[in-house]
């Protein structure tokens, strides 16, 4: 028998990996995950929440581990779930989501980078495979072609699992608290993917509401949003000045950058080493005005916050350097609706469940802020131009 290995976690307590799968593990694609924050600049209004990639990768391994155990996987079904599990996150730029604009520029995602180095990378490849698994059947997970799909990305999937429990342990905030055991317990894995037993129904809702109030209170927390808008626009000019193109980097070169190096590169940089030193102090802009959008009503402002803060800055007569327009945007848990859970139960197939909470708290919703630096002396001029035009939307 293969010796195991064992990793304490603070979440999910001791968590077994076999000595190939401590292989895959110790590949540098996966150890970068030790170096990019799971939640960037968080710690700023959390101090806690200074927990990484790695740490969330591990425990979807755990969670993998448990559903396959649950659902009796086959040897090679279950591998297949962990290691993909594992590395579903492996292809995040620095900073997480937060830095994931300056991919998208290039119509790139990290979802995307992470299948390219799960293919191209030497190392993680060859480690994928000694263990006795098709890199082409883990990436075909990744793409959502298969029934264990879903488990990895999905209404009820590992990753929200364990990010939802794995948030709320390091922040001290309870919202994301989820009984994880009940949803993994109740689930069922048939040819057409997994579905719910009925009676799990009101998990399901628990974990709607868990995502909904961590955005809310958590994600999007207006001091947390303004210092990841500040240093977004920081990456964008270390982007334009310097060349650091996440988009058109080679797989080694991307994988050599993380949160230190980006830190760095911002803190040496003259016209970026400003937003550095606001952050260590805590300097960060002030919020002066706030819209919330919700369901479909959401406006899509995705490429407008440039055009827009320009307006504002003009209409006020303040300084555009000193404006910041920040959409943040939660996508639906369900992107076509709460009957993209599928039920299963020994009667009827919906079992009578009300749709009525989960309609309510799994739409989307986007919260428009505009901010501006402490030293701007038009702070009632910006606040009036941004109620203005932002009102006519």
């Amino acid at each position: 028998m293969a010796e195991l290995k064992l990793i304490k976690d603070p979440v999910h307590g001791y968590i077994t990996l076999k000595e190939d799968e401590i292989c895959i593990l110790d590949t540098y694609p996966l150890q970068r995950l030790r170096r990019i924050s799971q939640l960037p600049f968080v710690y700023l209004v959390y101090p806690g929440a200074r927990h990484s990639r790695f740490d969330h990768s591990i425990g979807c391994f755990h969670l993998a581990k448990e559903m396959a155990d649950h659902l009796a996987l086959d040897e090679e079904e279950a591998e297949l779930l962990k290691v993909s599990s594992l590395l579903h996150d492996v292809g995040h730029t620095p900073y997480s989501h937060l830095l994931e604009p300056l991919l998208m520029e290039s119509n790139l995602s990290h979802e995307g980078l992470s299948i390219r180095i799960i293919e191209e990378y030497g190392e993680l490849r060859d480690s994928i495979s000694n263990a006795g698994i098709s890199v082409h059947d883990v990436t075909d997970v990744l793409r959502g072609k298969v029934r264990i799909s879903p488990l990895v990305s999905g209404p009820l999937d590992v990753d929200r699992l364990d990010f939802l429990v794995r948030d709320a342990y390091f922040t001290g905030a309870t919202y994301g608290v989820v009984d994880i055991k009940r949803i993994i317990h109740l689930t069922r894995l048939t040819d057409a993917g997994p579905t719910l037993d009925v009676r799990g129904w009101g998990v399901a809702e628990e974990l709607a509401l868990a995502r909904y109030h961590s955005f809310m209170n958590v994600y999007f927390h207006h001091t947390v949003r303004a210092a990841q808008v500040m240093f977004l626009r920081g990456a964008k000019r270390i982007k334009e000045d310097l060349g650091v193109d996440f988009g058109s980097m080679s797989i080694e070169e991307y994988l050599s950058h993380d949160d230190y190096s980006m830190w760095s590169l911002m803190k040496n940089y003259p016209k970026t080493r400003s937003v550095i030193s606001r952050i260590e102090r805590r300097l960060l802009p002030k919020l002066l005005y706030e819209v919330r959008y919700k369901g479909e009503e959401s406006p899509e402002f995705t490429n407008k916050q440039e055009e827009l803060e320009y307006e504002i800055s003009q209409a006020s007569r303040a300084d555009p350097e000193k404006v910041y327009v920040d959409s943040s945007h939660a996508p639906p848990l369900l992107k076509y609706g709460p009957q993209m859970l599928k039920l299963h139960s020994d009667g009827d197939e919906r079992g009578g469940v009300d749709l009525w909470v989960m309609e309510m708290v799994s739409r989307p919703f986007t919260i428009l802020r505009v901010y501006v630096d402490r030293d701007v002396s038009e702070v009632e001029r910006v606040r009036e131009a941004a109620r203005s035009i932002l009102s006519k939307t």
